[in-house]
């Protein structure tokens, strides 16, 4: 499979970088001022750390949309490609002529996968967007932050970005699914709003299904108790106890485990109306034990517990590098640099992760490719 990707920033190149871990071809286009991830902080030896994770396993050209000689070029490689990557505003990318319709003209079986913030169609079709703004909007910074919280809280900026570009390879792999079993090519419309939505589905229930509207609960999770993380006496500890019988081995963990008959704490139901009183009678315990101990005394229960791990203990820790969860991969001008590996482990498909390009390196390579296929073709 080729990938042509003509996204900037986030949610459009790590789409084509999973495509390419998966095996695809993917060739990058940038424009002469190259995409604006390339100086955003923090850099290493010149170029933004984030361009370089989001545009691993690709290729990279440069081409000036504002000229036609470069559209025309534009045309004629989405004509040798599957899939076209793009996130440009709503109705930009129709005055470059690269849009659904006139890359169907010269290429009826690609996939073209258009990513925007707000959806095609709408009074926001046209409107900028960006994670924050996302975050914002959708309303999953006001389900963050501390009890009684009444401000946005926001995650890490890329959140919703790299949730959409999920959203968008899931997409993309169906609709080449579709077309390898006879049908055709096709246009496929992901939003960051619609992929914001798939992540707060269980909060969105909560409200649409049981009359609730989600607060913020800082650690604590709406629907189970306990769900949360507790002070230790050197750092947190996060705890789960999905039923009864996790509870009470919660309980015996604690060496509380009077504390499973108690009338308010039976039932699950129970424990979320008594949630604050449960919490007085527990947390004063955790206190007494470092984190590892109540990792160590939890699991021996089978209630699952973890330490919170900053991410740089969370990188070495032997799960993660046994997995290969964590990729280093050594370029030409950046050193070896530390990037996101393969998300998936399948027992055939040879997936990788694989140096990022340097703009512009392929240019000559794959336009002299694209000449030499139309001169097979004319012959």
């Amino acid at each position: 499979m080729r990938v042509m990707d003509v996204s900037i920033m986030a949610a459009g190149p790590w789409t084509a970088a999973l495509l390419g871990m998966l095996g695809a071809e993917v060739i990058k286009v940038e424009p002469p001022a190259g995409d604006g991830t390339r100086w955003v902080a923090p850099t290493q030896r010149g170029m933004g750390t984030n361009f370089i994770a989001m545009n691993v396993n690709k290729k990279d050209i440069v081409l000036d949309f504002k000229k036609a000689e470069d559209r025309a070029t534009a045309l004629e490689l989405a004509a040798t490609c599957d899939v076209f990557v793009q996130n440009f505003r709503v109705g930009v990318i129709e005055r470059l002529g690269l849009d659904y319709e006139s890359l169907r003209k010269v290429n009826p079986k690609i996939i073209y996968c258009a990513i925007s913030g707000f959806g095609e169609t709408g009074p926001l079709a046209k409107a900028g967007c960006a994670d924050y703004i996302m975050q914002a909007y959708s309303g999953f910074a006001r389900l963050n932050g501390a009890p009684g919280e009444t401000l946005e809280a926001f995650r890490f900026t890329g959140f919703l970005d790299l949730t959409t570009a999920s959203v968008a390879t899931e997409a993309v792999l169906a609709a080449l699914l579709e077309r390898e079993l006879g049908g055709e090519g096709q246009k496929v419309e992901v939003s960051m709003l619609e992929a914001a939505m798939e992540i707060e589905a269980t909060r969105i229930a909560e409200y649409l299904g049981g009359g609730s509207i989600p607060q913020p609960r800082g650690s604590e999770s709406p629907g189970i108790v306990p769900d949360r993380a507790f002070a230790t006496l050197d750092s947190e500890v996060f705890v789960t106890a999905h039923n009864d019988a996790e509870f009470a081995g919660f309980c015996r963990a604690l060496e509380r485990p009077q504390l499973a008959d108690d009338p308010r704490y039976k039932t699950n139901r129970l424990r979320v109306e008594n949630r604050e009183a449960l919490f007085n009678d527990v947390a004063p315990v955790f206190k007494l034990r470092p984190a590892l101990w109540w990792q160590r005394v939890m699991q021996r229960e089978g209630v699952a517990c973890t330490q919170c791990f900053s991410f740089e203990t969370f990188r070495h820790h032997q799960q993660v590098v046994m997995n290969g969860m964590i990729a280093d991969v050594a370029t030409r001008d950046w050193g070896t640099v530390s990037v996101a590996g393969t998300p998936w482990h399948f027992a055939q498909t040879p997936c990788a992760v694989r140096e990022p390009p340097r703009p512009g390196a392929d240019t000559a390579a794959v336009l002299a490719d694209l000449a030499a296929r139309k001169t097979k073709a004319g012959a």
